[in-house]
């Protein structure tokens, strides 16, 4: 997902260059950008549906993971994955034509069913992954003393998976309102799907880091001096008594057999 928002990235830089400066004149930046024809639109095109794929598959996966790996579950989000795969396929095989901008007629059907399905298997996958976590959350509430160690996850699942699904529903309402400002957002989604599937992992693993740090034996010392923690020792007296009447006679000279009495105590 990062080569291919890199890759992305560059060819919109070098899309950018050409029709401002090499195109400006003539046909002009905008027929320029949004011509199908040239070989940079076609690969930014396939790199923003290849990674709008991928960003399902691993949700998908994700999910299919969370449910302990149950094949019932994920019937639904493979069948709209295929589908969108097939149906684009489709699509750029048969019925584009290089002349077409993003916005004919037959272009119009493709796109608005391609960003349904991405937002609705979006929707399907966090679903099923936040119902899970929850239904956990429920039966283990009576034998949990305070906070779960779930609800942080449960929270960092919604979050991170609501970025991605914002945007597809707002470039989905763009579009369908031939607006041209899903061009910006459009080209946004890219680098967003390879995002929202790096940021659960990377804020999980914060997650687990900071319960580790916070459950570790440095957490219980003492007092500091400085910046020197101080731990608690633990120190053993002990003490000899030897008391021998030397004024006493002889036969009744008492010797007391030395003791030892071990006194514990911390520091």
């Amino acid at each position: 997902m990062f080569v291919f928002a890199t890759v992305h990235l560059v060819v919109n830089c070098i899309r950018l260059l050409q029709g401002f400066v090499d195109f400006r004149l003539t046909p002009g930046p905008a027929a320029y950008l949004k011509s199908l024809r040239p070989w940079n639109a076609i690969l930014k095109d396939t790199l923003f549906v290849t990674q709008e794929i991928l960003g399902g598959a691993a949700a998908t996966y994700r999910c299919w993971i969370l449910w302990s790996k149950d094949w019932k579950i994920i019937v639904l989000p493979i069948a709209l994955l295929l589908a969108n795969c097939g149906y684009t396929v489709c699509v750029t095989s048969s019925m584009v034509d290089p002349t077409d901008s993003i916005f004919s007629e037959r272009l119009d059907h493709w796109a608005t069913t391609f960003y349904s399905v991405a937002a609705a298997l979006n929707i399907i996958t966090t679903g099923l992954m936040a119902y899970r976590i929850w239904s956990t959350l429920q039966r283990s509430a009576d034998y949990i003393q305070g906070r779960s160690r779930l609800v942080p996850v449960f929270y960092m699942f919604i979050e991170s998976a609501a970025l991605q699904l914002l945007v597809e529903i707002v470039l989905l309402a763009l579009y369908c309102s031939n607006v041209n400002v899903q061009y910006i957002l459009g080209e946004a989604v890219v680098p967003i799907v390879g995002i929202t599937f790096n940021l659960i992992t990377i804020r999980l693993k914060l997650h687990v880091m900071a319960k580790t740090l916070n459950q570790s034996p440095s957490n219980h010392l003492a007092e500091t001096i400085g910046s020197m923690p101080l731990r608690r020792i633990r120190v053993k007296l002990s003490q000899d008594v030897e008391h021998v009447g030397s004024d006493l006679d002889p036969k009744k000279q008492v010797h007391t057999v030395p003791r030892k009495h071990p006194v514990h105590d911390e520091i």
